[in-house]
C-alpha cells in the first residue's frame, strides 16, 4: 500500500504544473482539442484525456510497428493485461489488472469482454479470431456494466476496424515469419462508390508450418503413432471483411461490417510445464517421453493415436482444431434533433468450433484416452441508444434498451484406448451435449449534469433480466443419438442492477480529475465442458464486483508529455474460478465454482513524452501496480498428491478417509502479476526527400504470477522480460515500406495457463491421493501448460500504388 500512495504523491506533484489552453467544440458536443486521441468509452465520441475511465489505446501506427494481428499480441501492449490460452473450445482466457477467468470450462463467459465494431463476445474461443486493418483499440480497465453490459466486470477490449475513406485507397501486404515458417499475405480495397456510398474490402491468408517442436515418438503396441511432423500446431487460416457506409443526409450514417474467418490448426494438446516426480512411469507405462525435460519451452512431446486403438477417432487420429465463424454488425445513426441523436447496433455472431487432443500428452506410450469437442453458438443482439448534447442546458441523457437471444452448445466425447482396455465397450468412456439457450434483455440510462463549465457530475444504472436453459443429454458414441436427460438445475435466471457514479473536474483543458463509484456483474451459466450427469447440479452463479477509482489525466510541459494515473479498489463475491479435481474413478472433474470473495485494487500510471527538440521521437511508460488476493476461499479443491501438511485439511469425507479441500483465503487471483511495466520509443526521420526510415524499441516486464488455481511453488511463472524491437524504410510518399519486426528478442518462453493432471498415470489408471498423511505410487500431479512463443522475427513488404 505504501508503495501505492508513493506513485499517487510522485503523479500528483508532476500535474500540479499543468497549463491551461483553449479547446474547440467537436460535431457532437464534447469539447476536442486537435490532435486529441478519440475514444468511444461511454458510446461518444471524446477525448481520452477527458474521458473518466483509464484506458489504454493503441493506434493503428503501433499496432503495425509490433505486427499485432491477435489478442495475445494486444496484451504485450498494455501494463496489466495477461492472457493465458488454453485447449479446444475453452480458448484464450484474459485477466486485466488480476481479473480474469481461469476455468476450464467452455460454458464460462471472460471477465474481459471483446467487442469488436459494436458486437459484445465473451466466450474464450471466440477470442481466436484473428485481427487486422484494425483502426484502433481501446482497452478499458475496470467494471464497464453501464455502457458494455455484463459480462465486463474486469474490463473490456474494444476494437474498431477501419472504414472506408473518401479516396481510392489499395494496400498489399506480404509477411514472412521465420522462427513458424508463415507465409502471410493482406489485401486491403477501399473506395468511394458515390457521393454518400463508401466502401472496404479487406482479406488476409495466412499458413505457418508451426512454432513448436514436436519431438514425440511412438512406442509400439500402445496406440500412438508418431506424429509425420516435428513442427507443432501449424495451420492455416484466412479473414474476409466487407465495410459498407452511407451517408444519404448529414444526420443519417449506415455503417454495415461483415466479416467471415477460418482457421485450422493440426495438433493440439498442452505440453508437460512441470513433473514434480520426473519423468518415469508409476503405472508400468511411460505416458511421458524419457527424452522430455517438462519445462515450458520451444521443445513438446505429443503423439497422434491410431485409429485401431480409437476406432471413433476423427482427422485420422491426428488432433486438430477447426474454427469458423461468420459475425458483423449494422449500425445505425441518426441525428433525430440538432441535439438529440438515435444510435441502433444490430450484431449477429455465429461460430463452429470443432477438435480432438490427446487426452493425457503423452509423448511416448499412446494416451489412455482422447478428448474430441463439437461447440457451437449463435448470438443476435440489439442495442438502441438515444441521448441528448443540449448546449445551452447543463442536464443531458442516455437512455437505451438492449436484446440478446443466443445458444451455446458444447458436445463432449471422451474415447478410451482399446490397446489398454481390450473391451470395445470402452472406446466411449463418456458423451453427453450441454445445449443453453440464452435470453437477456436491459434498460440502462444516464443523467450528466454539469453545475459549472469545468464540473460534470454524472449517474446511471443499467438493469438486466437474463434466464439461461440447459438442455442436457447423453450419449454411447460419438455418433450415437444423444438422449435427454434431467439434470437437477436446468433453468438460472439473473436479475441486477449496476449503478455507476462519476465525477469529472476538468479546471482547464490540459488537466482532467475523476472519480467512479461502478458495480457489475457476470452472469452464472452451466458446466459445458464436462459431460452432463443425470440428476447433478452443474450451473454455477453470478460474479459481482463493486469498488471505485479516482484518478488525474493531464498534458504537461506544452503537452509534449501526456500523464494519467489512477488508483482503484474492487471487492469481487462469488469470482467464478475453475477447479479441476480428481476423481475416484480416475477421469477428471472440470467445474467452475464460485470463490466467496477477492479484493483487488492497484495503481495505474501511463505516460507519453514527445521531446520538442526531437522531431519524430516519442517514448512511453505504463506501470500496473496490482494486489489481487481471495479474501475467503476455503472450500478450493486439493490437488493430486496434496498432504495434508501441504494444506488439504479441510472438509473430512469419513467414506473416503481424507480431506477434501484447502484454504486459499489470502492466495493471489491466477494470473494476477503485482507488478508489469510497458516502455519504449519510436523514432521516424527522413534519409533524404524520398527515403524515411524508422526504428523503436519496447520491453515488458511482469512479476510473478499464478498459473494455475493454487499455491505451489511451481503453479507460478516466474519474473520475466521480453524485449522488442522494429525497424523500417519507406517511401516519402508512403507508396512502400520494407520492415523488420523482431518480438521477445531474448527467447523468454512463459506460460499464462497451467492445468494439473496425473499425466505420468494416464489420469485414469491411478489417481493421486490428497487429503491424507502420505502419497501414493501415482506421487504428484504433473502441470499442463501452453506455452506462449519465444523469439519471432519477421519481414514485412508493403506497397500502396495508389499513393505513387
Amino acid at each position: 500500500m505504501r508503495k501505492c500512495v508513493l506513485l499517487l504523491a510522485a503523479s500528483a506533484s508532476t500535474l500540479a504544473v499543468a497549463v491551461p489552453s483553449h479547446a474547440q467544440e467537436a460535431p457532437d458536443g464534447p469539447r476536442v482539442e486537435k490532435g486529441d486521441i478519440i475514444v468511444t468509452a461511454r458510446k461518444r465520441q471524446e477525448s481520452v484525456l477527458r474521458v473518466p475511465v483509464i484506458e489504454t489505446v493503441l493506434s493503428q501506427e503501433a499496432l503495425s510497428k509490433a505486427q499485432v494481428t491477435d489478442v495475445t499480441g494486444i496484451a504485450n501492449q498494455v501494463a496489466g493485461l495477461q492472457i493465458g490460452n488454453n485447449v479446444l473450445t475453452v480458448g484464450t482466457q484474459i485477466s486485466l489488472r488480476g481479473v480474469g477467468t481461469s476455468s476450464l470450462d467452455a460454458g464460462v463467459d471472460q471477465s474481459v469482454s471483446l467487442n469488436i465494431d459494436g458486437l459484445q463476445l465473451t466466450q474464450g474461443a471466440t477470442y481466436g479470431v484473428g485481427m487486422f486493418d484494425m483502426a484502433q483499440v481501446e482497452v478499458l480497465k475496470g467494471p464497464q456494466a453501464l455502457f458494455f453490459g455484463k459480462n465486463s466486470p474486469g474490463g473490456v477490449i474494444s476494437i474498431r476496424t477501419a472504414d472506408p475513406g473518401d479516396e481510392l485507397e489499395i494496400e498489399g501486404r506480404a509477411i514472412y515469419g521465420f522462427e513458424a515458417r508463415q507465409k502471410r499475405g493482406e489485401l486491403i480495397v477501399s473506395t468511394p462508390l458515390s457521393d454518400t456510398v463508401g466502401f472496404r474490402f479487406a482479406g488476409m491468408y495466412s499458413d505457418e508450418d508451426g512454432y513448436f517442436r514436436n519431438l514425440a515418438t511412438a512406442l509400439p503396441g500402445t496406440g500412438a503413432v508418431t506424429p509425420s511432423t516435428t513442427r507443432y500446431n501449424g495451420g492455416d487460416e484466412f479473414i474476409v471483411r466487407g465495410t459498407v457506409v452511407w451517408e444519404p443526409d448529414p444526420s443519417v450514417t449506415v455503417r454495415l461490417k461483415a466479416n467471415a474467418t477460418e482457421k485450422r490448426v493440426t495438433g493440439g494438446g498442452s505440453p508437460f510445464g512441470s513433473c514434480p516426480d520426473g519423468n518415469g512411469a508409476p503405472v508400468g507405462i511411460p505416458f511421458i517421453n524419457p527424452n522430455d525435460d517438462c519445462k515450458v519451452d520451444r521443445t513438446l512431446y505429443i503423439v497422434d493415436v491410431d485409429p485401431a486403438a480409437f476406432p471413433q477417432a476423427r482427422n485420422g487420429g491426428v488432433p486438430f482444431m477447426k474454427y469458423e465463424a461468420q459475425f458483423g454488425t449494422l449500425e445505425i445513426n441518426y441525428e433525430a434533433a440538432p441535439s438529440i441523436s438515435v444510435n441502433s447496433t444490430t450484431g449477429y455472431f455465429n461460430t463452429v468450433i470443432d477438435g480432438m487432443l490427446n487426452g493425457v500428452n503423452a509423448g511416448f506410450a499412446g494416451p489412455s484416452l482422447i478428448a474430441d469437442n463439437h461447440f457451437t453458438r449463435r448470438d443476435f443482439t440489439q442495442e438502441i441508444r438515444v441521448q441528448s448534447d443540449f448546449a445551452d442546458s447543463p442536464v443531458n441523457f442516455l437512455l437505451g434498451g438492449f436484446y440478446q437471444d443466443a445458444n451455446v452448445s458444447n458436445r463432449v466425447w471422451v474415447g478410451g484406448n482399446l490397446a489398454y482396455f481390450i473391451n470395445p465397450a470402452f472406446a466411449t468412456l463418456t458423451a453427453g451435449i450441454n445445449d443453453v439457450d440464452i435470453e437477456a434483455w436491459s434498460a440502462f440510462g444516464q443523467l450528466r449534469w454539469k453545475p459549472v463549465e469545468t464540473l460534470e457530475i454524472a449517474a446511471g444504472v443499467r438493469y438486466t433480466d437474463e434466464k439461461r436453459h440447459d438442455d442436457a443429454s447423453r450419449m454411447t458414441s460419438l455418433t450415437a443419438t444423444p438422449t435427454p436427460i434431467a439434470i437437477a438445475n436446468p433453468d438460472l435466471r439473473s436479475k441486477n442492477w449496476s449503478p455507476e457514479l462519476t465525477i469529472t473536474y476538468t479546471p482547464t483543458d490540459d488537466l482532467t480529475i475523476f472519480g467512479a463509484l461502478k458495480q457489475g456483474y457476470k452472469s452464472g451459466s452451466f458446466i459445458m465442458t464436462a459431460p452432463p450427469t443425470a440428476g447433478a447440479d452443474n450451473s454455477f452463479g453470478d460474479e459481482r464486483v463493486r469498488g471505485g477509482e479516482v484518478g488525474v489525466k493531464a498534458r504537461l510541459a506544452d503537452r509534449a508529455l501526456t500523464v494519467n494515473t489512477a488508483f482503484y479498489y474492487y471487492k469481487y463475491d462469488d469470482l467464478q474460478v475453475g477447479a479441476n479435481e480428481v476423481a475416484a474413478d480416475g477421469l477428471p472433474v472440470i467445474r467452475t465454482i464460485n470463490a466467496a470473495s477477492s479484493k483487488v485494487y492497484g495503481v495505474d500510471f501511463e505516460a507519453t513524452y514527445h521531446p520538442p527538440g526531437v522531431p519524430g521521437l516519442s517514448t512511453r511508460l505504463a506501470v500496473n501496480w496490482n494486489h489481487a488476493r481471495f479474501g475467503k476461499f476455503d472450500n478450493a479443491p486439493c490437488w493430486g498428491g496434496q498432504r495434508i501438511e501441504d494444506g488439504c485439511n479441510l472438509f473430512f469425507n469419513e467414506d473416503t478417509g481424507n480431506f477434501q479441500a484447502q484454504d486459499l483465503s489470502g492466495v493471489r487471483l491466477p494470473k494476477a502479476a503485482d507488478w508489469t511495466i510497458n516502455g519504449g520509443f519510436d523514432y521516424e526521420m527522413p534519409v533524404n526527400e524520398a527515403l524515411d526510415l524508422a526504428f523503436g524499441m519496447s520491453g515488458q516486464y511482469s512479476s510473478k504470477f499464478l498459473r494455475n488455481l493454487g499455491d505451489r511453488s511451481d503453479f507460478y511463472q516466474p519474473s520475466h522480460v521480453k524485449f522488442n524491437a522494429n525497424l523500417s524504410i519507406a517511401a516519402s510518399n508512403d507508396s512502400w515500406e520494407l520492415a523488420l519486426i523482431g518480438n521477445n528478442l531474448g527467447n523468454k518462453y512463459t506460460a499464462g495457463n497451467c492445468t494439473q493432471f496425473s499425466g505420468a498415470t494416464g489420469q485414469i489408471f491411478l489417481s493421486p491421493t490428497f487429503g491424507t498423511d502420505t502419497r501414493n505410487a501415482a506421487g504428484v500431479d504433473e502441470l499442463a501448460c501452453i506455452q506462449d512463443r519465444g523469439r519471432e522475427v519477421f519481414l514485412r513488404l508493403t506497397l500502396r500504388p495508389t499513393s505513387f
